[in-house]
């Protein structure tokens, strides 16, 4: 698949960050100021906001671009059900917006029935996935040799359709109507937490070494399958301190803390290539190492229950998400947009930079609120004020890739007319 093939699936995911990022500054801006009475249900509309991250934006984006790269690597061109599934996966990912806006994973009154639209929704982009799965499974079958990129993404997809089980038990519990606090929290957290944690985080080291083995050579060595089972197990640490049992925490913790560790040698290797990286992508790497150190921190005793009971968490899922996935895939894609000579871009990336930074120091102020000199509402107003320049900065970035993509067009159109004599 060309470069232009894939621009119009990064094209809808950067349309997604827009309308997630501007979401997510309402919700900020409303718990600063007061949501209007319109929007009420706060947590339906927060559901929206982060599948929306999460479907529209990350996952489509690391699809479109694996499929780039991969595409490379077997130096064939890639079937049409590629594009099928792209659309597919755009399709369903854009729809569950306005599936979680209304209700959540609550039930919603249509006509005589009460559906779960929200978990609906999920279900089906997972069906897109499991489809991408198949997809990549058949491509990637005919190299000959796998490289690092191609070894990540393999146990990164598998990550996927572990995650995906996590929906699927959220329908079966609401379909049962079966009441349990434990089981409905494990799926929850098996879903979002091993679906953001692992595979984001393992996909876009696979998409950042395919992108710097372009331009150094790669490492030898690097932890591939030790790295994706120390992050399976560590969702539970996502659940409620008071629903683990002590000795289920401490396998989670201790994976969670050796992912942390092997994530640290990922990090070393790729400061070998620091002077390839813009800086928005070593903003990314950076805020990774703090990921790591996070990880690592939990594995203290009596941290991650203390921790239960502030905002630390918000602070961790922003820094994980925002701070490393988004800043990192965002840079991705602005280079295979071929946005780099942009006069705008050095203003851009710094101003994303500036906003993250902001919020994350609001959010952690917020976590540690008993230590800092801020009251909460304070906390909140900073964080509020930090996202318009993340919708800004998205907006600008999907706008340039709508403009080059038509310039692109243009140019092929023109290329292919006939001349007169």
């Amino acid at each position: 698949m060309q470069s232009r093939a894939v621009r119009p699936y990064l094209s809808v995911a950067l349309f997604a960050l827009v309308v997630a990022a501007s979401t997510g500054s309402f919700l900020r801006f409303g718990l600063g100021w007061g949501m209007p009475a319109w929007a009420t249900n706060f947590t339906a509309i927060r559901h929206a906001h982060s599948h929306l991250m999460y479907f529209g934006w990350a996952t489509l984006a690391l699809m479109a671009l694996m499929w780039h790269f991969l595409s490379g690597y077997t130096g064939r061109a890639l079937p049409p059900g590629v594009h099928w599934q792209m659309r597919l996966t755009s399709f369903m990912a854009v729809l569950s917006f306005p599936a979680f806006w209304i209700n959540g994973y609550g039930l919603t009154q249509i006509g005589s029935v009460s559906l779960p639209l929200g978990a609906i929704a999920s279900t089906f982009n997972g069906f897109t996935w499991f489809y991408f799965a198949w997809l990549y499974r058949r491509e990637s079958s005919y190299l000959r040799q796998r490289p690092l990129p191609v070894q990540l993404w393999d146990w990164a997809i598998l990550l996927l359709l572990l995650s995906s089980g996590g929906a699927l038990g959220l329908v079966g519990m609401v379909a049962a109507g079966i009441q349990s606090p434990f089981f409905q929290q494990t799926f929850l957290h098996l879903f979002l937490d091993l679906f953001g944690v692992g595979w984001f985080t393992v996909a876009l080291l696979g998409l950042f070494w395919a992108w710097l083995g372009q331009r150094a050579e790669l490492p030898r060595r690097l932890p591939v399958v030790p790295l994706a089972l120390a992050i399976a197990p560590a969702f539970f640490l996502g659940v409620a301190p008071a629903l683990v049992p002590t000795p289920l925490f401490w396998v989670a913790a201790v994976a969670n803390g050796l992912a942390g560790l092997l994530i640290f040698w990922h990090v070393a290797a790729l400061l070998q290539g620091w002077m390839y990286l813009s800086w928005l992508m070593r903003f990314g790497v950076a805020l990774l190492t703090v990921h790591g150190l996070t990880a690592l921190v939990v594995l203290w005793p009596g941290v991650w229950a203390w921790s239960g009971d502030t905002q630390l968490r918000i602070y961790f899922l922003h820094n994980l998400l925002l701070g490393w996935v988004s800043s990192t895939l965002l840079a991705l894609v602005m280079d295979q947009l071929g946005l780099g000579k942009s006069q705008w871009l050095p203003w851009l990336g710094w101003i994303w930079i500036g906003g993250v930074g902001v919020m994350l120091l609001a959010l952690l102020g917020l976590g540690m609120l008993q230590f800092v000199p801020f009251s909460a509402l304070f906390l909140l107003r900073v964080a509020a004020w930090s996202t318009p320049a993340l919708v800004g900065v998205a907006g600008a970035v999907w706008l340039l890739s709508l403009r080059r993509g038509r310039a692109g067009t243009s140019s092929r159109t023109t290329h292919n007319a006939p001349q007169n004599s």
